[in-house]
């Protein structure tokens, strides 16, 4: 196989049809079909279809929301999703997950009850729908400080005493950041 320049995200596959691509993301599922696996691979960019011989990666034991790294070639085929698919010329598992994960972050989560979504709330913020809501979030501070900026605001991070009791029989202080600050140049 040629040498591969680094590892690329989903997002960017179809600048690379027929080069050798290294990804690497989180198992979102897994389909058996007799001699062939076919993997659906999640970065934080998007989802590919990688497909391979059921032998290849069967002592792997992979399961939804492990972590992995896929060295393959990719290719066009349009019965896979986006009309790209990754022939897995090596797979290593880099992160196995729990073995009793809650949850996956599959599209649906009105399920999960709020208490479950904040314990595991890493793997929350894999779904979508959460996530989104953290890019929204994103987005909003990255206007107002380009924003703020434009109009030679200097951004402050200031830190800030607060008291607190936490299983310890005399008071004691902790800093905790108030968020944005600006003043003007």
């Amino acid at each position: 196989m040629e040498a591969v320049i680094g590892r690329i995200l989903i997002e960017e596959l179809p600048q690379h049809e027929g080069d050798p691509v290294v990804l690497r993301g989180w198992v979102q599922r897994l389909r058996v079909l007799g001699k062939t696996t076919f993997l659906i691979l999640r970065d934080c960019s998007g989802s590919a279809q990688c497909v391979t011989e059921s032998g290849k990666i069967r002592s792997l034991q992979l399961k939804s929301e492990d972590t992995v790294e896929i060295r393959g070639r990719l290719r066009a085929d349009n019965r896979a999703p986006n009309g790209i698919e990754v022939d897995i010329v090596t797979i290593r598992l880099l992160n196995a997950a729990a073995q009793h994960l809650p949850f996956t972050a599959s599209p649906s989560l009105k399920d999960v009850g709020l208490d479950t979504l904040i314990e595991y709330r890493p793997l929350a913020v894999r779904n979508p729908e959460v996530g989104n809501v953290f890019r929204i979030q994103a987005a909003l501070l990255t206007a107002f400080r380009e924003f703020l900026n434009d109009r030679k605001f200097t951004e402050i991070i200031t830190s800030k005493l607060v008291a607190s009791r936490n299983f310890i029989p005399e008071p004691s202080w902790s800093i905790a950041s108030n968020g944005l600050s600006f003043a003007r140049r």
